[in-house]
C-alpha cells in the first residue's frame, strides 16, 4: 500500500472567523457534499501550487491551504486536522482540483464513500430520493445525501444532482422554409468555414435521372452520332452559412440574386432551382490532355477538341460530349482527362456569411479543380 504524507499549512490570516458559515472561497472548484462527523477526501490538484479549502461548521469557518505531494494529490483527514464537524450548518470546500476526487465520511459501526461534487453543477436540478421509511435516516448535503439504517449504523452516499441532458448543438446557419417561402436563418446558429464544393452532373438520356461525378472519375462517351452534358458549378460546403443581403419575399427564386436565402447550399444542387441557387461570379478555365493528341487549352466558346467542347452560361460549366474518331475508334482508345480549375469574382465572394475563402489568384481555397477522364465505350 503506498503511504502518502500531505502537509496541512494554515493562512497567514486568523484561522478562525465567527458567524460565517457561507464565507467564499474564491480558488474553491469543490465540495465535499455532506461534510459531517469524522471522515476525509483525496484530490488531484489541477495546476496549482496549493489547494485553498475552506470549512464551515455552525458558525465557524476554518480556512487555510494544502501542499500537494509529488504526485499532485491532496489528502486530509478530519480527525487529524480538527475538521470533525457535528453541525447541522456546515460546507466544506476546496480547489484548484479536477474531477474525480473524492472523500469518506466514518461513523462508529461503518463508513460510506462518494465522489466530490464540481461546484459547476450544484446549480443543476435535484431528485427527491425514495423514502425508505422511518428506519433509515437522511442528511441532505449539496449534491448528495447521507443514509444512515438506524438498527445497524451502516451508511450510504447518494448523489442527487439530475445529470443534465447534452446540450442540443447549434444547427447551422442557413435558412428556414415556411411553405414555399424560404427566408434566412443569421442568428442563434453556427457558422461554418467559408469552404466550397465543385457539383459535376450529368443526365441520362433515356430516364432524365441526373447523377452526380466524383471528382477524378470517369465519364464514358456516348456511341454514334449521340452527345453527352456533364454541368458544374460552385456551392459552399454545408459547414453553415447565409446570404449576406437581406431575403426576397416569395420562393427564395425572386429579387437580385443576393438575396436569395437558398444560395449556395448544396442541398438544391440536384432540383429545378440549381440555376438560381448557386454561388455566383464563377469563372472556369479548361485544359484537356491525356494520351491522343498533345494537350491544349479548351476555350469556352463551344469549340470542340477531341470530342469535348463547353461554355459558362449563368456562372455555370456546360460540357457536351461526343464520338471522336482520333480518340475512340477500330484503331484508337485513348483517354481524355479534362481538368476545370475554378476561380471566383473577389467582389463576389461576400454574397454569402462567412465569405467564401479565396486564396490570392481569386481560387476558392478549398475546391479549386474538377477533374474527370472521358474513356472510349
Amino acid at each position: 500500500m503506498k503511504h502518502m504524507t500531505i502537509a496541512l499549512v494554515f493562512g497567514a490570516l486568523p484561522a478562525l472567523a465567527f458567524g460565517q458559515t457561507s464565507v467564499s472561497c474564491d480558488a474553491c472548484t469543490h465540495d465535499v457534499p455532506v461534510y459531517t462527523g469524522n471522515g476525509g477526501f483525496i484530490a488531484e490538484v489541477d495546476g496549482a501550487d496549493m489547494v485553498a479549502w475552506t470549512a464551515a461548521c455552525g458558525g465557524v469557518t476554518h480556512h487555510g491551504e494544502l501542499a500537494p505531494d509529488e504526485q499532485g494529490l491532496v489528502m486530509v483527514q478530519f480527525m487529524d486536522n480538527g475538521l470533525v464537524c457535528n453541525e447541522d450548518e456546515s460546507r466544506l470546500q476546496i480547489g484548484p482540483v479536477k474531477d474525480g476526487g473524492w472523500y469518506w465520511l466514518t461513523d462508529v459501526t461503518d463508513s460510506a464513500t462518494g465522489p466530490l461534487v464540481n461546484q459547476d453543477v450544484l446549480g443543476n436540478a435535484k431528485t427527491d430520493l425514495t423514502d425508505p421509511g422511518p428506519g433509515v435516516t437522511i442528511r441532505e448535503g449539496r449534491g448528495a445525501v447521507l443514509l444512515k439504517e438506524i438498527s445497524t449504523g451502516r451508511l450510504g452516499v447518494l448523489p442527487n444532482i439530475l445529470p443534465e441532458p447534452p446540450m442540443a448543438g447549434l444547427r447551422k446557419c442557413g435558412y428556414d422554409k415556411s411553405g414555399t417561402t424560404y427566408t434566412r436563418r443569421n442568428s442563434e446558429c453556427a457558422l461554418g468555414d467559408g469552404g466550397t464544393m465543385i457539383l459535376a452532373t450529368s443526365t441520362n438520356a433515356f430516364t432524365g435521372q441526373m447523377a452526380k461525378i466524383a471528382n477524378g472519375g470517369a465519364f464514358t462517351r456516348p456511341g454514334g452520332s449521340g452527345t453527352a452534358e456533364i454541368v458544374i458549378d460552385l456551392w459552399m460546403n454545408g459547414s453553415g452559412h447565409y446570404t449576406t443581403a437581406a431575403a426576397a419575399s416569395g420562393d427564395g427564386d425572386v429579387g437580385t440574386v443576393d438575396s436569395n436565402p437558398k444560395r449556395g447550399h448544396p442541398e438544391f444542387g440536384m432540383t429545378a432551382t440549381r440555376a438560381a441557387d448557386h454561388l455566383t461570379g464563377v469563372r472556369y478555365a479548361t485544359t484537356i490532355g491525356g494520351s491522343g493528341p498533345a494537350g491544349s487549352i479548351l476555350t469556352d466558346d463551344g469549340t470542340a477538341q477531341g470530342g469535348v467542347s463547353f461554355t459558362v452560361e449563368n456562372d455555370t460549366a456546360t460540357f457536351s460530349i461526343a464520338a471522336d474518331e482520333t480518340y475512340c475508334s477500330s484503331t484508337a482508345n485513348h483517354s481524355l482527362p479534362v481538368s476545370v480549375n475554378l476561380t471566383m469574382d473577389p467582389t463576389q465572394a461576400d454574397q454569402v456569411t462567412p465569405a467564401v475563402k479565396l486564396d490570392s489568384q481569386e481560387t476558392p481555397t478549398s475546391s479549386p479543380k474538377m477533374e474527370f477522364t472521358v474513356v472510349c465505350p
